[in-house]
């Protein structure tokens, strides 16, 4: 069977002469972007005690806005996004999600009900789900292949440290919007301080949209694929390339959605979690998990990184090990968090997981730019953001919710107990096929191909 995956060329060919400034400027505009869309749609954890109490909803209802209606709205664009962004200006593409997600955000002003709140939650995950997929496959063709784990790890640095500066920032904001007396919004009229914070961060990432013009496209490196007349980048043959190296591609796949399962879960929770177990604000918290996810999420991040890029430009086997041993440690450690009988011990814990969150989508990306055509790894990364906000984003808070609803009803710590035993159900799951990655990849480090 012939083997199209890439090959190692690309490590002694220029990357259009691009200097290692201009590679890094490109992905640090693209971690910024990443990190707008992680305000706008984290920030409205914060809210969800206030929401409840002006539109009178319950924890399940609450679990579809924040999950379910997102993972809608990626089901829904995913796939054509990264359909997009192998075929057209990737620039463009993520100019329109940053756009279109920023007015989404600032038209929650207008929502009055929830099922208005819903429609505007799933059009800003439609718009977010157009950014990545062309922002994995710029990274791809423009970065070099001796830095491209690192420059993953950075990108995804943009879910933690946008995660976390809303969790900082929007309590503050949230007070000052209080006390200042800013309530009216012209046409619109008087509003609640939750929605003109939403209306006020919508507006400011308006002119972002065109922060990505301010970086060249890299152009299409169809030189790095073993043999291009093979690799055409239709999503009929990424689906038949996935097939043929299932092998390699169904257990990654597996992995990352039960990572999100863990990953997307905490999310959603913690804050709620943590205010019915410890009974402290939600600012404190806010502050205390935006701090953890601003220094520790980022350095585990670079840690990540650095390892999976040792070894003449970042080994499969070494992104496959780094996946075997998060998927080990981080269930276990998210039941320990949720079971913590006192604070110290709670964000002590939180830190270390924290740590490992989100180096899961790193191994991911790490693997499907090696493995994968230049010119189909908008799709393919397309089809791995799509299974993480179904069963991830979307499946995840409402099992939890529903998991502790019905099988802990009427006991008070329901919540942090459903949260342990998804945790870590989709754990067993994640480090299962987290083997299966690593016995796939040591073949295609041998030179002996997927097969």
């Amino acid at each position: 069977m012939s083997n199209i995956l890439t090959t190692d060329v690309a490590q002694a060919l220029p990357r259009d002469q691009a200097t290692a400034r201009s590679q890094w400027m490109l992905v640090t505009c693209l971690t910024l972007i990443s990190m707008l869309s992680q305000i706008d749609k984290n920030v409205l954890v914060l809210m969800l005690g206030p929401i409840r109490h002006d539109l009178g909803v319950n924890d399940v209802q609450i679990s579809f806005l924040i999950g379910a209606a997102l993972a809608i709205a990626n089901i829904a664009v995913g796939l054509p996004a990264g359909w997009l962004a192998d075929r057209f200006d990737r620039r463009r593409i993520v100019a329109i999600g940053v756009f279109v997600w920023s007015a989404a955000v600032a038209s929650n002003v207008m929502a009055s009900t929830f099922w208005v709140l819903v429609v505007a939650r799933i059009v800003v995950g439609g718009a977010e789900a157009l950014a990545p997929p062309a922002s994995y496959s710029l990274i791809r063709d423009g970065v070099g292949p001796q830095r491209r784990a690192r420059a993953m790890s950075v990108y995804a640095m943009g879910t933690m440290l946008g995660t976390g500066l809303s969790l900082v920032m929007g309590g503050p904001l949230l007070d000052w919007i209080q006390t200042s007396g800013i309530r009216a919004i012209p046409v619109v009229g008087d509003v609640p301080p939750w929605r003109m914070l939403l209306f006020l961060i919508g507006v400011i990432g308006l002119p972002m949209s065109l922060l990505i013009y301010a970086n060249r496209d890299p152009g299409r490196h169809t030189h790095d694929i073993a043999k291009p007349s093979t690799a055409s980048n239709s999503i009929g043959n990424v689906y038949r390339l996935i097939v043929t190296h299932r092998a390699l591609f169904a257990p990654l796949l597996i992995f990352a959605a039960a990572n999100a399962i863990i990953t997307f879960g905490l999310s959603s929770w913690i804050p709620t979690m943590t205010v019915r177990r410890f009974h402290i604000g939600i600012q404190e918290i806010g502050l205390a998990q935006g701090g953890l996810l601003l220094s520790m999420g980022p350095l585990g991040l670079w840690l990540a990184g650095l390892a999976m890029d040792r070894n003449r430009g970042g080994r499969l086997r070494n992104a496959a090990m780094v996946g075997c041993a998060v998927s080990a440690v981080l269930p276990m450690l998210t039941a320990l968090l949720c079971t913590s009988g006192t604070l110290t011990m709670f964000w002590s814990v939180d830190a270390a997981v924290v740590l490992m969150s989100w180096t899961f989508m790193v191994v991911t990306a790490t693997i499907v730019a090696k493995a994968v055509p230049p010119n189909m790894v908008g799709t393919a990364m397309a089809i791995v953001l799509v299974l993480n906000g179904l069963i991830g984003q979307g499946g995840s808070p409402t099992l939890i919710a529903v998991v502790g609803q019905y099988v802990y009803a009427g006991d008070p710590q329901a919540l942090p107990l459903a949260m342990a035993i998804v945790f870590l159900g989709a754990g067993l799951v994640a480090f299962t096929a987290s083997l299966l990655v690593y016995r796939a990849v040591k073949q295609y480090d041998k030179g002996e191909g997927l097969g």
